[in-house]
């Protein structure tokens, strides 16, 4: 059984790249509808299992290693291959969560009740990365942790506080290829659950653009839902279902040629057999307000290494066409896994502490107190946020991070100086379980 539309390569010859692509967008729409459904307190669709139930199969199938590494052929039948593991295991913990919702209710349970019974804990448990049993240590932390912040507004609405968090890494696993860095059900239904019932604003704030693909694409959540979206640091938010761009600094000769690059992009990927993979790479291809981030390179260095450094150069021939006199371009080898193109700018350096005051701003609130603001990530790139929150609300500011080391640990604990209003935790998972017994328990 395939999914709707998706056309399935015969027995033996290996899907295509961009038919890997379709299958699994079309899957996320499988998952939008169910997560639709579920916040609209209604039973989801009746073929929403066996639809995801045939993409984990797929994806199981022969053409996937048992080390979870899948073969496809690119546009020239060349042989690529992609780690699998967060796409499959994401299927893995929706299903499991769908059946137990369904079997509740075919024992007569209630929706709302079958919502509010379903063993979340139960079923991410065995995905943490350490043990079960750390799971558990770091949920009852956490469950304790968000309930103290949902409790600081003292039953005034107008004080719900304010949830500010990073996306990959922190509520969302991460994924080898951003392309396909699709979030699960349970995920969507859990945030969207606790942002409505415990904030007064709830704000995704990441480093990837918002389209092309972006977060708006890589959801299940409504995307003029109970969570605000946006990229690029927050230089572009989804406000009241419009982008919003905070240009500061970038000419419009600057966007003129970055627009014009990205539709270079487009058609070379498009044009040249050998590089339609690079869409699936890393970090594909990422439009962000002020640069072009560009995955060339695998972390298991998948890529043909000759391969890579044609493309790198035919993104620097690209770059001559549009900017042949280096005007507002600039190339960046950032990484031996990505390159960026960045608008050269005027302004001073942006990041996500802009893009806290910004959405804090457009949402007509205040980062002072009384107000409680969290602020959730995984990485030093996450800092800026607490050090805005803690420089406008040093007594009511909190941090939640996740998967960090000792040495950002610390740090953490050193900008809130206060280990009570601190929580670290190995998995977005744990996360989401705590966040869903405190849903349920209303």
């Amino acid at each position: 059984m395939g999914l709707v539309g998706v056309e399935t390569s015969p027995s033996g010859i290996h899907e295509s790249v961009e038919e890997f692509k379709a299958m699994l967008y079309q899957m996320q729409n499988v998952r939008r509808k169910v997560v639709l459904s579920f916040l609209s307190h209604e039973i989801p669709p009746p073929d929403s299992i066996p639809l995801l139930e045939a993409c984990l199969e797929r994806l199981r199938d022969k053409n996937t290693s048992s080390d979870l590494q899948r073969t496809m052929r690119t546009a020239s039948n060349e042989p690529f291959v992609v780690n699998v593991k967060d796409e499959i295991s994401g299927l893995e913990k929706d299903l499991a969560y769908l059946r137990a919702f369904h079997g509740l209710l075919i024992n007569g349970t209630t929706f709302d009740a079958a919502l509010k019974s379903i063993e979340l804990v139960q079923v991410l448990r065995p995905f943490h990365p350490k043990s079960e049993e750390m799971f558990d240590e770091e949920f009852a932390e956490c469950r304790s942790f968000l309930k103290k912040f949902a409790e600081t507004s003292k039953g005034d609405p107008e004080l719900k506080p304010i949830l500010v968090t990073d996306w990959d890494g922190t509520m969302k696993d991460y994924c080898s290829q951003y392309a396909t860095n699709l979030q699960p059900i349970y995920s969507a239904i859990s945030l969207a659950r606790f942002a409505g019932e415990f904030t007064r604003l709830a704000a995704v704030l990441t480093a990837g653009p918002l389209r092309g693909p972006g977060i708006l694409d890589l959801t299940s959540l409504p995307i003029n839902g109970p969570l605000v979206f946006s990229g690029s640091w927050g230089r572009e938010w989804w406000l009241h279902g419009k982008r919003v761009v905070h240009n500061d600094g970038i000419s419009e000769e600057g966007f003129d040629a970055l627009e014009r690059m990205n539709d270079q992009m487009r058609a070379l990927l498009d044009e040249h057999p050998d590089f339609g993979q690079f869409a699936l790479v890393g970090s594909g291809v990422q439009r962000k307000v002020d640069r072009l981030t560009l995955g060339v390179q695998t972390v298991c260095a998948h890529v043909n290494p000759d391969v890579s450094k044609s493309y790198m150069e035919a993104i620097r021939e690209r770059m001559h066409r549009v900017d042949p006199n280096k005007k507002v371009l600039h190339f960046d080898a950032s990484t031996e896994l990505e390159v960026e193109v960045v608008v050269r700018s005027e302004g001073g350096l942006w990041n996500k502490a802009n893009g806290v005051a910004r959405i804090v701003e457009a949402a007509g609130l205040s980062l002072g107190p009384p107000r409680t603001i969290l602020i959730c990530g995984d990485t030093s790139s996450d800092l800026p946020m607490v050090r805005q929150a803690i420089a406008s609300n040093a007594e009511n500011s909190m941090a939640l991070f996740v998967g960090c080391s000792e040495t950002l640990k610390q740090s953490v604990r050193d900008l809130v100086g206060d280990d009570a209003r601190c929580c670290f935790v190995g998995c977005p998972d744990v996360i989401h379980a705590a966040m869903t017994t405190l849903s349920n328990s209303l």
